[in-house]
């Protein structure tokens, strides 16, 4: 298993001047590491990884990481013990990379460490500079509650790119390729910008694409009028309308490329619970969404929505990275491209 070497895809289709100039930091989705840990989670992750990486005739970074002995008392090196481990561990691998290449076609090779898991597919994801980590939601010790397991949430908060995470049971099995691709959308170009890679990854399987669009509904409060709540009502009815067009348009430029799509505006108080009630409602095989949306604070990798999102979400997540590791926190202004309205709806107003 010698080093990775990295490899190019053809880049993104281009809807226009700007959005392209917004994906330039994002590019085409060129090297995938992926992480295993034996569980079925993770296995799971990879055949939905391999599914993306096929449509961008990506390389593959397999990645196992041989964890120490969690014991606090120190105890002599079990080197046997150790070096079995290591061997499992390679064949391990070796077995997943001959039936991933076999049935993929694709360019993998493998990596094994040693460490603690989170701090080492970090490192490794920055050493191969990958587009994209795919890792499983959930261990070996599988499900807990609605939250993500630990070494998940420390990916997540230490990495600065687009990853792909797969935590719900129901999408362990087969053969990863999604059917049905959901695509939340705000009107912002840094959402908008995310629709060329769920096409592509749409005509590559065939796949229904389903852009969806949340307006917050405005709740009953003590501090407005009733005068005020009828005007906040009467705007989230003109946010839905500009919406519903906005949507139809970018459905209409889908159907005009020859794939199937379906757009799909509601108006709901809980924004957050809303989408999540989409991702179960419209049985959606894989949703691909923007780390940020109309609000970025560039401090955190994901803004607020997409936060909640993977942690609740059924569905695996395809998140693409908007802010650059580079830009160290500089935020670029937000363009809006040419064929979309003036519309800023608020269902990421509450992002941190």
């Amino acid at each position: 298993m010698g080093p990775a070497t990295k490899t190019r895809s053809a880049p993104n289709p281009k809807t226009g001047r700007e959005r392209a100039k917004l994906r330039e930091h994002q590019g085409g989705i060129r090297r995938v590491l992926i992480c295993l840990d034996r569980s079925r989670f993770s296995e799971g992750a990879l055949r939905n990884a391999t599914s993306i990486a096929t449509a961008f005739d990506s390389a593959i970074t397999l990645l196992h990481v041989l964890q120490p002995a969690r014991d606090s008392a120190p105890q002599p090196t079990d080197v046997c013990g150790w070096e079995i481990s290591r061997e499992e561990g390679r064949a391990y691998l070796e077995g997943l990379e001959r039936a991933t290449a076999r049935s993929s076609g694709l360019r993998i090779d493998c990596r094994l460490e040693q460490g603690q898991p989170a701090e080492r597919i970090t490192s490794v994801a920055r050493e191969l500079d990958a587009d994209l980590v795919a890792l499983g939601g959930h261990g070996q010790s599988g499900l807990s509650a609605w939250t993500l397991g630990s070494t998940a949430q420390q990916v997540l908060g230490a990495t600065r790119g687009s990853v792909l995470v797969v935590r719900g049971p129901d999408h362990t099995d087969g053969d990863g390729a999604p059917r049905r691709i959901l695509v939340p959308l705000d009107g912002s170009s840094r959402a908008d910008s995310v629709v060329p890679t769920a096409a592509r990854i749409a005509r590559a399987e065939g796949a229904e694409i389903v852009l969806a669009h949340v307006v917050s509904e405005p709740p009953t409060t003590a501090i407005l009028s009733d005068g005020d709540m009828q005007l906040a009502r009467q705007l989230a009815g003109r946010m839905e309308a500009s919406a519903t067009r906005y949507l139809q348009n970018l459905r209409d430029q889908l159907e005009r490329e020859g794939l199937a799509s379906r757009a799909i505006v509601q108006r709901r108080t809980d924004v957050r619970q809303s989408l999540l009630d989409l991702v179960r409602k419209e049985a959606a095989h894989l949703v691909v969404l923007s780390a940020h949306g109309t609000t970025c604070n560039p401090v955190r990798s994901f803004g607020s929505v997409t936060a909640h999102l993977l942690e609740h979400a059924s569905a695996p997540l395809l998140v693409l990275q908007d802010l650059p590791e580079a830009d160290n926190g500089r935020v670029k202004e937000d363009i809006a491209p040419d064929d979309a309205p003036a519309l800023r709806a608020s269902y990421t107003a509450d992002e941190a």
